[in-house]
């Protein structure tokens, strides 16, 4: 409370001083009488201390974040001897909140429940990011949000901090209205829609444990793709399993399935011949960039890893590796999806080459691992432990960018996706 009182006079002061600075200059200016004037330097000075008493009623809590939770810079003295072991600290001080808004109709339909804000300070010497990453749940606590919102912080310049804070939806259904050409529609993040563009694909790992979602946002790729059909040549569709997610595909145009690891064998040997000739065939043409890809969407990958034959899981494991080496260029692109992936269930060749990762609910620290968060306190994306995660949470990588961000994937009902399987059945 202090610090706040402190620097509430602190900014009338600083006002007072700017104001008859003012004043000054008028007077001088215009040739005025100081005495004559008195009563203008009066009024401006009650304006100013109103609009800084109004602004710190308003934002009391906001510019007394810092102080409360004790966000400062330490600056080292290393002039004078007889000061060089002192340190002082600059407390860091709010500058502004901004309420963000959606940025059309569409979005503003289905991120109504998101309510955005952001909060800047400053700090005089530097901001120290980690030190406002390290106490988010600190900041939360005391805005008395903890249990509903997120925040992301970044930095802006480098003496000022961004504080975004935003609320997830928990549920909602996926509709023909967020699709978009050319575009992959992943879920609402927290700056709206998040969007993939197809040009910008590369491979992806995406990992969860049973109830997290995994099954749901393999089905939402697959829509995705359904819906940009004229950008892919083939997709196989692999699922080792029984073929439950999956083979309701199979009677799509373009669309392979693959339910039998001997088929699967042979399949990536066709794939990588294509990879070969596609290469041959940009390279005599000087063509740097395909407008269509060849996609390898792969249900449970760690179906693989226990197969008995060791001959052919070794097989299957080496084209992958080759295909997450080569593949993107030549326009084959690997989705794997898994309940745990480590080493022993697939080998790091091809770990390694996949960029692209998204991560749902989980307790397995390998599966944490996978997307850069462990023991990682500064790459934390949500204040929520992720096995906490609801249904459909999840972090995404992006492999371009390396950017990471938290969101929400939508429900895929079954009327949707039915209806789309029988626009796209080659019985039509």
């Amino acid at each position: 409370m202090i610090y706040g009182i402190i620097s509430y006079l602190r900014s009338l002061l600083f006002l007072g001083f700017f104001v008859t600075g003012l004043f000054v200059a008028y007077v001088e200016i215009l040739s005025k009488v100081y005495m004559e004037e008195l009563s203008l330097l009066y009024l401006m000075l009650s304006l100013s201390s109103i609009l800084i008493t109004v602004v710190y009623i308003k934002y009391w809590e906001y510019i007394l974040l810092p102080y409360s939770i004790n966000l400062h810079s330490q600056f080292s003295h290393n002039t004078l001897i007889e000061i060089r072991n002192k340190r002082t600290l600059f407390l860091d001080f709010f500058i502004l909140k901004n309420n963000l808004k959606s940025k059309n109709s569409l979005e503003e339909i289905y991120t109504k429940g998101l309510k955005r804000f952001e909060l800047e300070y400053a700090n005089l010497v530097s901001i120290d990011l980690d030190m406002y990453r390290n106490n988010r749940e600190k900041i939360l606590h005391y805005l008395g949000i903890f249990k509903d919102f997120e925040v992301s912080i970044n930095p802006k310049k480098n003496k000022s901090v961004v504080l975004t804070f935003y609320k997830l939806p928990i549920y909602y259904e996926m509709d023909y209205s967020l699709f978009k050409k050319d575009s992959i529609f992943l879920g609402i993040y927290e700056k709206g829609f998040y969007y993939r563009d197809i040009d910008t694909l590369d491979h992806h790992l995406i990992v969860g444990e049973s109830g997290g979602g995994k099954s749901n946002l393999m089905q939402l790729f697959n829509i995705n793709f359904l819906f940009n059909l004229n950008r892919f040549n083939k997709m196989y569709m692999i699922d080792l399993k029984g073929g439950v997610e999956l083979k309701r595909y199979e009677n799509v145009d373009n669309i392979e399935f693959v339910s039998n690891i001997e088929r699967l064998d042979i399949l990536l040997d066709s794939v990588l011949q294509e990879l070969e000739s596609t290469q041959k065939f940009m390279l005599e043409n000087n063509i740097r960039k395909l407008d269509k890809f060849r996609l390898l969407i792969f249900d449970e990958i760690g179906a693989v890893s226990v197969y008995p034959d060791k001959k052919i899981r070794e097989s299957i494991f080496n084209k992958l590796s080759l295909i997450a080496m080569q593949g993107r260029a030549s326009g084959i692109l690997l989705f794997l999806f898994g309940q745990k992936i480590d080493s022993t269930i697939l080998p790091t060749a091809i770990t390694n080459n996949i960029q692209s990762r998204i991560l749902l609910k989980t307790s397995n620290d390998n599966n944490i691992n996978i997307i850069d968060l462990k023991d990682n306190i500064r790459e934390r994306i949500s204040t929520k432990e992720i096995q906490d995660f609801t249904k459909g949470r999840a972090i995404i990588k992006n492999g371009l960018t390396s950017d990471k961000n938290l969101l929400q994937t939508p429900f895929i009902t079954d009327n949707l996706l039915n209806n789309i399987l029988k626009i796209h059945s080659k019985d039509l």
